[in-house]
């Protein structure tokens, strides 16, 4: 009987230092609820990763409903501190049955492979059906990522970009594929990139 009470205390033991090590690898903060620009309900929720040993911080929004299928991935690599924009493109583009996943970005382009294909695994993510958008901030190396990714991306939106080096020789070969938002069409990037995601089949 004590090595019954032993071995099942051995089991929840594992178990908790199993969850307790997802988490860290991949930490998820609370669920909450935020309207979108229209008054639509967008359900919002922390998403990190660890990405050669630093911490990189994210917001996952997805649509206030109970389907569970996998959607579109849109990804916004955006520079720290200024989310504002980028959570209302994204509250927005949620509403017409994405997902949206917004980070701070300040790493390279190998990092944002990385965060790519972890979200891409992830139970949410049509995994065919992934997009990415950067501001100006980190356009080179999100340039430079998705010409890494190749097909494992549809498609990639720029928001005022000022590619330089190895980035604008992609760009400039290359950027007939993207949606360049200059910055007199800032104010009118939602309907853009909406355009620009049916025209790549995520919308329907």
């Amino acid at each position: 009987m004590k090595k019954l009470i032993i071995s099942i205390g051995s089991a929840i033991l594992l178990a908790l230092l199993a969850i307790i090590g997802l988490n860290i690898y991949s930490g998820r903060g609370p669920r909450e609820r935020v309207k979108a620009p229209d008054g639509s309900k967008v359900v919002t929720e922390e998403l990190s990763y660890y990405v050669q040993g630093k911490k990189v911080f994210g917001k996952l929004f997805r649509p206030d409903d109970s389907d569970a299928s996998k959607k579109p991935l849109v990804i916004y690599f955006h520079e720290p501190l200024k989310t504002g924009y980028p959570e209302t493109v994204l509250k927005t583009l949620v509403t017409e049955g994405l997902v949206g996943y917004a980070t701070g970005f300040r790493g390279k382009d190998k990092d944002a492979v990385t965060i790519v294909k972890r979200l891409s695994k992830e139970e949410f993510a049509e995994k065919d059906m992934v997009f990415l958008i950067s501001d100006a901030f980190c356009a080179d190396e999100v340039i430079v990522a998705a010409s890494r990714l190749g097909h494992r991306i549809q498609g990639l939106v720029l928001i005022e970009p000022n590619p330089k080096g190895k980035a604008r020789e992609i760009y400039q070969a290359y950027g007939r594929e993207f949606l360049t938002v200059s910055s007199s069409q800032k104010g009118n990037a939602v309907s853009l990139i909406e355009d620009y995601l049916e025209e790549r089949g995520a919308l329907k």
